[in-house]
């Protein structure tokens, strides 16, 4: 189907259309070398219409999910394995790369802004990430190479133990959202002259993420909506708590998080 991808790309942009922007200036003073100018965060306030749009587009997916998946491998045919893979790659271990990176280079060059960029997407990917983690193993969903043609094999509990009954939602998808969510956020209100730019690229990329994983048989097209609507909503949370605005769901989720140098490079901590 090729109604797929750009299916895919209105679901990631549900949080850009639900997030309005707010006159009040941040309750606190933004970190030096950063722009305080930033909307207000929307999970916890007013998303509510967002997360209804995410859950409608991924139930009406989810009606379609073995033909979509199906018509995402005729439209990508042969010429899709190697981008593919790749995309896959860009989904799985470069988010966390990426972020500690920007917190390293921000440490040894001194810019506070490169240093929180890197922090942000830390917690954004680490957060998404044991969301989606908790949430695949209590679904139990069977992927779709394991129940070949029937997206509707769940096993809830035993997502945790079987790699193959984790497909609900995509991980993969999930780190990519939330990382391109901190980027666009941070770098349009740094460089707002570029974001017609970096912002297509960036969740551009994060699609194509979600698209790879679809097309090599590893999740089912709702599962990637719903991995999709999870990581940009933790990552507007993420910059939100930066700048110092605190939702009831940031407070709770990213207030007990922390982030800091150690002699062996960088340390994780959680707070009671």
């Amino acid at each position: 189907m090729r109604s797929l991808i750009p299916l895919l790309l209105g679901v990631s942009a549900l949080p850009l259309a639900g997030q309005a922007p707010d006159p009040r200036p941040d309750s606190q003073p933004p970190a030096a070398g950063r722009l305080a100018v930033l909307p207000r965060p929307v999970f916890g306030r007013n998303t509510r219409s967002m997360l209804l749009g995410a859950a409608g587009v991924g139930a009406a997916i989810s009606l379609f999910d073995s033909r979509l998946l199906t018509g995402a491998q005729r439209l990508g045919g042969d010429d899709l394995r190697t981008p593919s893979s790749i995309a896959s790659i860009v989904g799985g271990p470069v988010p966390l790369t990426l972020g500690a990176t920007l917190y390293a280079m921000g440490r040894g060059t001194g810019s506070s802004f490169t240093e929180g960029l890197g922090r942000e997407v830390l917690r954004a990917v680490l957060v998404s990430g044991a969301l989606t983690a908790v949430t695949k193993g209590v679904v139990g969903r069977a992927r779709p190479f394991a129940a070949p043609g029937d997206p509707d094999v769940f096993n809830p509990g035993h997502g945790f133990t079987n790699a193959s009954l984790a497909s609900f939602p995509s991980g993969h998808t999930s780190a990519a959202f939330a990382t391109a969510t901190v980027l666009a956020r941070e770098l349009g209100v740094a460089h707002p002259e570029a974001r017609w730019i970096v912002n297509p690229l960036l969740f551009g990329g994060a699609t194509f993420v979600g698209f790879s994983r679809v097309y090599d048989r590893q999740h089912w097209p709702s599962d990637v909506v719903a991995g999709a609507a999870l990581g940009a909503i933790t990552g507007f949370e993420v910059v939100a708590h930066a700048h110092g605005d605190r939702s009831p769901i940031g407070r709770r989720l990213f207030s007990h998080l922390s982030l800091g140098p150690s002699r062996g490079g960088l340390a994780i901590g959680w707070s009671r």
